[in-house]
């Protein structure tokens, strides 16, 4: 079954939790101590503006040295920004690199649509300490593999290419003219170098026995207008791997939970949505499930895997 129910998933998480029981009805010390832990932050969408609708741009600085220094009193062992950290502004940027750049957290970096609402001249490089100029790229971490996709290669926003923005153009319209709900043009998509690239990663990770967590800007499950342009593309080639554990997403600041062909798909919420608490959250990883230990307006969910 491709779909998971609210209820099956529940009742996978409740045998998850009976099976880590010994057989005196003990739990098992071993499976309720985490491998690691990591910090997530999403769309924290900086700026020095006056609030708009739910959005409390100015508030995001404090909000981030919150959930910056609660971070590292649980001594995560990294912290992922999902993107979004700026609304606008390439002047943006040093106020919320410097809170993240002086924790002493090592940190990594994904683009978001907002990250590009810069001057021309600096879309070509933005100032995001990166591994790769693609803005795609891997790592291993107790034998897990952590995937950054950037979701913007097709776009109308993240270059002045004429070439590249016709391209996002063309896709965005023919995605409208067959009735997708996603045909928007503050969302991205990846390239088929990419995409190849991704599936390259999920083989290594196959034979090294390891596995998956996969972080991308843009959500590809549920279905949502908020998702990557081509999720059509990125479904089918998931659900040939039975080592993914979770893909992570912002952009959708309401946050959101799906599960296909048991992988965990969670959105995180935005953090530029609260006005006073910021929303951010710690994974625990463990050798059977992660726990999410949300804050703010993100929930705690464990989740089976």
């Amino acid at each position: 079954m491709k779909y998971l129910t609210a209820t099956l998933a529940a009742f996978i998480i409740l045998t998850m939790h009976i099976n880590a029981r010994s057989g005196n009805g003990q739990y098992d010390h071993q499976s309720q101590i985490p491998l690691f832990s990591f910090g997530m932050i999403a769309d924290v969408q900086y700026c020095d503006c006056d609030p708009a609708g739910n959005r409390f741009y100015r508030s995001s600085l404090v909000k981030l040295k919150e959930a910056v220094a609660s971070l590292k009193r649980d001594s995560v062992s990294f912290m992922i920004n999902l993107g979004d950290i700026i609304e606008r502004d390439y002047d943006s940027f040093e106020p919320v690199l410097d809170i993240i750049n002086s924790s002493g957290l090592k940190t990594w970096h994904i683009t978001g649509n907002h990250d590009y609402a810069v001057e021309s001249r600096h879309k070509r490089r933005l100032p995001l300490n990166m591994p790769a100029k693609t803005g795609y790229y891997s790592f291993t971490y107790n034998n897990f593999r952590f995937i950054f996709l950037n979701g913007n290669e097709i776009s109308t926003y993240a270059s002045d290419n004429k070439r590249s923005v016709r391209e996002a153009e063309v896709y965005i319209a023919t995605l409208k003219s067959e009735g997708h709900n996603n045909a928007i043009d503050w969302n991205g998509g990846i390239s088929k170098k990419q995409l190849g690239w991704l599936k390259d990663q999920l083989d290594e990770a196959i034979t090294g026995n390891e596995k998956v967590f996969i972080f991308c800007h843009f959500p590809v499950y549920p279905e949502n207008q908020h998702n990557l342009l081509n999720y059509g593309e990125i479904l089918p080639l998931l659900e040939k791997y039975s080592n993914i554990i979770a893909w992570f997403s912002g952009h959708n600041h309401a946050g959101n939970y799906g599960n296909f062909n048991m992988i965990h798909f969670l959105t995180m919420k935005g953090m530029v949505e609260t006005e006073y608490t910021g929303s951010f959250a710690i994974v625990e990883v463990y050798r059977n499930r992660i726990r999410i230990r949300g804050s703010g307006d993100e929930r705690e969910q464990i989740l089976a895997y």
